[in-house]
């Protein structure tokens, strides 16, 4: 069977040309170095070939599908860089020097999720690199009723102990403002920025509960309160493995509690109580 017809390069339509080079330039600053992932939606040109010039979205394992070639790995790459791998594909027996450019029109694979007392809680995807205060700000800042403080909160990265759970930072928000780099630190994909209401007997219920978010002390209140008043545990809760992180003058402590043994073997000694401020942890199960 012979060689595939290698074809040279035509005219664009100049509509089509116009919308690619729009989404190329559009990016925000830093988008060339962005890196690539999975459900990331990509307008994908090759000069002169209307047949190939598409938008794309990057399959869950990081590949894209892309006509002639077969599946491409764009997944860790930068739009550049999978621009020049997509032309080496393509002269190597299809066309003759042909001309890519690959842009990220939707940026849907990396995100950061805000709770609690901001304006518009929600979900953020990330363009490029960013910190807590850049989130915050599409976020619409602070509510009223929010406090001085936010908390991050970051699963374990790839290739960590999973067993050790979220770790989560305590933030002062007017430090964040005024540009600390100690404070305002860094987001990474699937970090949650909760900012707590104002009042000072408050604590917080975070990880595998049904309603997350901040919630008032009155009275004694014990961690199986706490996470009755945040909707109890979802189907995914590995309740063995709670944590309480609690902040005291000696630095962070960590409380463990397996609500199994409050919950269905009527433990009920063992249902700590909780202080303001207090970060109940309910982590996800492995299985």
């Amino acid at each position: 069977m012979g060689r595939p017809h290698r074809r040279s390069p035509g005219l664009l339509p100049a509509a089509l040309v116009a919308v690619l080079l729009c989404v190329a330039l559009a990016g925000p600053a830093g988008a060339e170095e962005y890196v690539i992932g999975p459900r990331d939606v990509l307008a994908i040109m090759v000069w002169g070939q209307t047949d190939l010039s598409h938008e794309y979205v990057v399959e869950p394992d990081g590949y894209v599908p892309f006509p002639l070639v077969g599946r491409v790995k764009a997944g860790g790459l930068t739009p550049k860089e999978l621009a020049t791998r997509l032309k080496e594909a393509l002269e190597k027996d299809y066309l003759v020097n042909p001309q890519v450019i690959v842009a990220v029109k939707e940026y849907l694979s990396r995100k950061v999720h805000v709770l609690g007392e901001a304006e518009k809680p929600g979900v953020f995807y990330l363009s490029g690199p960013a910190t807590v205060l850049d989130v915050l700000s599409r976020a619409g800042g602070l509510a009223k009723t929010a406090g001085s403080q936010v908390v991050l909160v970051r699963k374990p990265g790839p290739g960590a102990d999973v067993s050790a759970g979220n770790t989560l930072t305590t933030l002062n928000f007017e430090r964040i403002k005024a540009g600390d780099p100690a404070a305002n630190l860094p987001v990474e994909d699937d970090d949650t920025i909760f900012v707590p209401k104002g009042k000072g007997n408050t604590f917080f219920v975070l990880g595998e509960v049904r309603k997350p978010g901040s919630y008032q002390l009155e009275g004694e209140t014990s961690v199986l309160e706490g996470i009755t008043l945040a909707g109890g545990f979802t189907d995914k809760a590995a309740p063995g493995r709670t944590r309480i992180l609690r902040n005291t003058s000696a630095g962070q402590e960590v409380i463990y509690v397996d609500m199994n043994d409050i919950i269905k073997r009527g433990q009920r000694e063992k249902a700590v109580m909780l202080r303001a401020n207090d970060v109940v942890v309910v982590p996800e199960s492995f299985f």
